[in-house]
């Protein structure tokens, strides 16, 4: 019934996590995920949990002209066509919705699924990605992760996929649904995923303003992290 896209690097702590929250929402899903070269265990995560590697190369650096391309173009892939919605999201942005649910959307007319999204806090500062319950109001990931690949011809993400201009058949989701984006899983992880981040912006995104957000210094991080848990509120059951 579903595809699914993901695209990361070095995401070893949030990916086996990822792929559990997906698999037991849609049995049958296919999980294809793109690797930016990663230097962890990433791949060998993703394979082990039966997804789909295709090797995305970026030069060592992130560039968001390729990612947007990525995003707004693996879906079309003549191979993908035989499930009816494609789902695209990063390791850290998790849906809430099982296939039921987008059963009863299909039936309902509706072709694309935009969620009302929350930045997740870990309330302790260890790995447990399970005890994650409470978050913060995260509106710019209210985004269309999930369409009808059948009757949305093309999803027309722009920087980021916060914003979008879809062409086809478009009808929205009347029901509620989650999307939790894990942001603060950690503040030793945070701090290290900033830096490495940043140092791994490319020329061109420099250039436009990309990525702007990841130049922090390790003591607001730090400050910002214990301020969102002052902030949150508990979300999952």
């Amino acid at each position: 019934m579903i595809n699914i896209f993901v695209m990361g690097f070095n995401e070893e702590i949030i990916l086996p996590f990822m792929i559990e929250h997906y698999q037991t929402r849609f049995p049958q899903c296919h999980i294809t995920f793109f690797d930016n070269d990663s230097t962890d265990k990433t791949v060998e995560i993703a394979r082990n949990q039966k997804c789909e590697i295709v090797r995305f190369d970026s030069g060592g650096k992130i560039d968001d002209n390729k990612m947007l391309d990525l995003k707004n173009n693996c879906w079309k892939n003549q191979k993908y066509n035989n499930y009816n919605w494609s789902l695209i999201c990063d390791p850290d942005e998790l849906l809430d919705i099982n296939e039921e649910q987008l059963k009863l959307e299909e039936a309902n007319g509706t072709t694309i699924i935009k969620p009302k999204a929350y930045n997740m806090i870990n309330m302790e500062d260890n790995y447990e990605l399970h005890n994650i319950k409470y978050g913060i109001r995260a509106d710019n990931y209210d985004k269309a992760y999930l369409f009808n690949s059948k009757l949305v011809s093309d999803i027309g993400y722009n920087h980021g996929c916060h914003q979008h201009s879809p062409k086809g058949q478009i009808k929205y989701n009347e029901k509620e649904y989650l999307l939790y984006h894990y942001k603060f899983i950690n503040p030793d992880w945070l701090v290290e995923r900033t830096k490495y981040t940043y140092n791994r912006l490319s020329d061109i995104n420099k250039k436009m303003g990309w990525g702007t957000q990841w130049h922090i210094t390790e003591e607001k991080l730090r400050t910002d992290f214990q301020e969102q848990r002052r902030m949150a509120i508990k979300v999952r059951q």
